[in-house]
C-alpha cells in the first residue's frame, strides 16, 4: 500500500475479520483508522488495542447499521474521534460491513430479511459516502468490499450477492462520478 502518514481511515466492519485486517494494515501503514463496529465494541477496542501495540493510531466507532440514524451516528463518532487527533478530513473509506443471511433461498426469504440486508449492504454505504463526500479529500479512496457470490451462483442464498451486485453497481458509477476529484 505504501506510506500512508498523515492519512486518515474509516473501515466499517473492522472489529472481526476481514475488516480488522485490513484496519491493521492500514495503521501499519501510517493510517490513523476508525474502527468501527456494530454491537461488538469489546472486539473492537481488542482491534485499537492490538493497532497501538504495533505502533499505530486507531480509535473506536460504534453504530449499528441498517437502523434508523445509521448514518448520524457513525459519523457524529467519527468526528469526535477524528477531533480527538487533531483531524477532520478522511482519506480512505472502506466500506467493509455487510450482513449475510445464509441458507435463505428465494423460497423463505422473507420481505424484513432482504430489507435488513439492502439497509446494511446497499444503503449505509450509500448514504455514508454521501455523507462524507465532504470530509473526503480529492485524491482519496472509497473501497467496496464485494463478494464472489456476484459471479459463483450459490444455493445458499439469494439475497447477499444481490445486494453485493449493487455495491459493484455502486462502485463502477461512483469511480465514474469522484474520478474528476481524483478519488478511486
Amino acid at each position: 500500500m505504501g506510506d500512508l502518514c498523515g492519512k486518515t481511515a474509516l473501515v466499517t466492519g473492522s472489529s472481526r475479520g476481514i475488516g480488522r485486517g485490513i484496519a491493521e494494515r492500514l495503521a501499519r501503514d501510517g493510517a490513523l483508522v476508525a474502527v468501527h463496529c456494530g454491537s461488538n465494541e469489546a472486539a473492537a477496542e481488542e482491534t485499537v488495542a492490538a493497532i497501538a501495540a504495533s505502533g499505530g493510531r486507531a480509535f473506536v466507532v460504534s453504530a449499528e447499521l441498517g437502523v434508523p440514524d445509521d448514518v448520524d451516528t457513525l459519523v457524529g463518532g467519527l468526528e469526535t474521534g477524528l477531533g480527538l487527533h487533531g483531524e477532520s478530513m478522511v482519506d480512505i473509506l472502506v466500506h467493509n460491513a455487510g450482513l449475510n443471511l445464509m441458507g435463505r433461498p428465494i423460497e423463505v426469504l422473507t420481505p424484513d430479511e432482504f430489507d435488513r440486508m439492502v439497509a446494511v449492504n446497499v444503503k449505509a454505504p450509500l448514504f455514508l459516502t454521501q455523507r462524507l463526500l465532504p470530509r473526503l479529500r480529492d485524491g482519496g479512496r472509497i473501497i467496496n468490499i464485494s463478494s464472489v457470490s456476484t459471479r459463483v451462483a450459490s444455493a445458499h442464498g439469494i439475497g447477499y450477492p444481490l445486494t453485493k451486485g449493487a455495491l459493484e453497481v455502486f462502485s463502477h458509477t461512483l469511480a465514474k462520478h469522484l474520478g474528476p476529484r481524483g478519488i478511486t
